[in-house]
């Protein structure tokens, strides 16, 4: 009987053959080779589980990355549609109204005595256009511009029509 010492005992208690022997050789080379066959079938599919996790994150990241680049994409082109939309005026060109027939204030009209546009009065010798059509008239500054913006009269509403040139007085 030989006295075991620390290396030979198992875990198990019991006392292993020496190493020395060819059986226990080959019984801890099978022992090994099946110990990592299996640690190597535990490990495929932790690695692979772990690179899946990895490929899913990242394919949600650019999902949800292109969702919002779409979205505010999209949002900007309706802005964008929408503030055109608003600056868009269907007033009049500046050189036709410029083309609109113009005089110099001296006496009182039949639609009064106001610029209805900028509500003050018409003084003596101040340029005023007189609209073709209804007749009402407004000082020439304030009623170009609201005609560059708007192509109605502020009174009455009557649209006025490009391509028709008017003489000026």
């Amino acid at each position: 009987m030989s006295i075991p010492t620390p290396h030979d005992v198992s875990i198990s208690g019991e006392i292993s053959p020496s190493p020395a022997s060819p059986k226990a050789r080959t019984k801890s080379l099978s022992t090994e080779i099946l110990s990592r066959i299996l640690v190597g079938l535990i490990m495929i599919p932790v690695a692979v589980t772990a690179l899946l996790f990895i490929l899913m994150s990242l394919s949600l990241s650019v999902f949800f990355f292109a969702l919002y680049w779409f979205l505010h994409r999209n949002y900007r082109r309706r802005l964008r549609r929408h503030r055109r939309h608003e600056s868009s005026s269907d007033g009049l060109s500046p050189r036709f109204v410029k083309s609109l027939p113009q005089f110099k204030f001296s006496e009182p009209t039949e639609y009064g005595s106001d610029c209805v546009v900028c509500i003050d009065g018409f003084r003596q010798g101040q340029w005023c256009r007189r609209l073709p059509g209804c007749g009402h008239v407004f000082h020439r500054k304030c009623v170009d511009l609201w005609l560059i913006k708007v192509s109605t009269c502020p009174i009455c509403r009557d649209r006025l029509e490009e391509g028709r040139s008017w003489s000026r007085r």
